[in-house]
C-alpha cells in the first residue's frame, strides 16, 4: 500500500515521462530525486494501475471482412487496418502506413504510375521509406498549382513518391479547376497536356484518393472554393457522394458532372487503368467510397475495418430494401 504522497510523486513522475517526453534524468533533477528512484516510481506507476498502456497495431485485420469485400465487388485486393476506437487522424496515419507498405510490395521496375491527391493518399507517401530502388515513373492525374494545400499539390506528390522509389516523375503545369471553357480547351491542346494524356493511356497503376462530399459543410468543403453555388447545388440535387481527381459521382456510382473544366483523368480514363488503388477511410468517407466501388473504379482497396464494415452494411440494407423492406425502420 501506498499513500497519498507517494501515489502523487507516481503520478507526477508518469506524466512527465508519458506525457512530457522527459527522461528519467530530467525527471530526477526536475523533481529532486535520484534516477533510480525515478525509475522505481515508474515501474510502481505501471503496477499500481496508474499508467496503462495500450499497443495499437495498424496491421491487424479480419480477413473474412476483406474477402466479403473482394466478393461482392470484384476487387483484386483489399488492406485494411484495425479502426475501432481511433479518431480521424489516427485513421489516415494507419492506412496511410498500410498503403505504403503495400506500395513497396508491389511496384515493379519500369512501371508507369499514375498518382492522384488526397490526405490519406498524403499519408501513405510521406510513410514510405522504401529501401529498394524500383525505377518507376510518376505521373500526375491531375492538375495541381496554385494555393492549394500540401496534399492538393499533385506535382509535389508525384516527386516525393518517385524520389522514394529511386524513379522518375512527370509534372503537370496547370491547374486542376479552369472556369472559362475557352481557356480550358486552349490548355488541353498544349504540348504538355497532350503529353500527359499520352502518359495515362500507357500506366500500369494508378494510386488515388477518395474525397467525400457534404454538402451541408459547404464552409470546410475543398470544392467549395472551386466551384460556384449554383453549380454545388446541382451536385447535391443529382446525389453526388464524392469524387477521384475532382471526377464526381453519385451513390451508384454514376459520373456527375460538375459544370466546372477539370484537367484531370476523367472516371472512364481511370477504369482502363489495369490497376487502380484507392487509400481512403473513416465513416466519413463510407458513402463516397461505396459509390466508387459500384462504379467500377478501385480495383483494390485501402481502408479500415470499421469503414469496411460499414460499407458492408450498407450493401445489406440495400438488399433488404430491394426485396420489400423499409430501411432504417426500428
Amino acid at each position: 500500500m501506498f499513500n497519498r504522497d507517494e501515489v502523487k510523486l507516481m503520478v507526477h513522475a508518469a506524466r512527465l515521462y508519458y506525457e512530457n517526453d522527459l527522461t528519467q534524468e530530467m525527471i530526477a533533477s526536475r523533481m529532486n530525486l535520484t534516477r533510480q528512484k525515478v525509475s522505481r516510481l515508474l515501474i510502481e506507476a505501471r503496477a499500481q494501475g496508474i499508467v496503462r498502456i495500450k499497443i495499437y497495431d495498424p496491421f491487424t485485420t479480419d480477413q473474412g471482412l476483406a474477402e466479403n469485400l473482394k466478393t461482392l465487388f470484384g476487387l483484386r485486393e483489399v488492406i485494411l487496418i484495425a479502426g475501432e476506437g481511433l479518431e480521424n487522424d489516427q485513421i489516415r496515419s494507419g492506412i496511410g502506413l498500410a498503403a505504403a507498405q503495400y506500395l513497396q510490395n508491389i511496384f515493379q521496375d519500369g512501371q508507369r504510375v499514375g498518382i492522384g491527391w488526397g490526405r490519406t493518399l498524403f499519408a501513405a507517401i510521406s510513410s514510405l521509406n522504401s529501401p529498394l530502388h524500383k525505377q518507376i515513373q510518376v505521373v500526375p492525374l491531375i492538375g495541381g498549382i496554385g494555393n492549394l494545400p500540401p496534399f492538393f499539390q499533385v506535382n509535389d506528390l508525384a516527386r516525393r513518391l518517385a524520389e522514394s522509389f529511386g524513379g522518375t516523375y512527370h509534372s503537370l503545369y496547370a491547374p486542376a479547376f479552369i472556369e472559362d471553357q475557352a481557356v480550358l480547351n486552349s490548355l488541353m491542346r498544349t504540348d504538355e497536356i497532350t503529353r500527359t494524356i499520352e502518359l495515362w493511356k500507357c500506366l500500369d497503376i494508378a494510386v488515388v484518393g477518395v474525397g467525400h462530399v457534404e454538402f451541408q459543410q459547404i464552409s470546410s468543403m475543398f470544392f467549395a472554393e472551386h466551384i460556384s453555388p449554383p453549380m454545388l447545388a446541382d451536385l447535391e440535387a443529382n446525389g453526388v457522394v464524392g469524387d477521384i481527381c475532382a471526377r464526381f459521382f453519385d451513390g451508384a456510382g454514376r459520373h456527375i458532372s460538375s459544370g466546372t473544366g477539370v484537367i484531370g483523368m476523367n472516371l472512364e480514363q481511370l477504369k482502363a487503368v489495369p490497376e487502380v488503388i484507392a487509400i481512403a477511410g473513416g465513416m466519413e468517407k463510407v458513402r463516397a467510397i461505396y459509390g466508387a466501388l459500384q462504379g467500377g473504379y478501385i480495383k483494390t482497396l485501402v481502408t479500415d475495418t470499421v469503414t469496411a464494415s460499414a460499407i458492408l452494411a450498407a450493401v445489406r440494407d440495400l438488399v433488404i430494401d430491394s426485396k420489400g423492406g423499409v430501411q432504417g425502420d426500428q
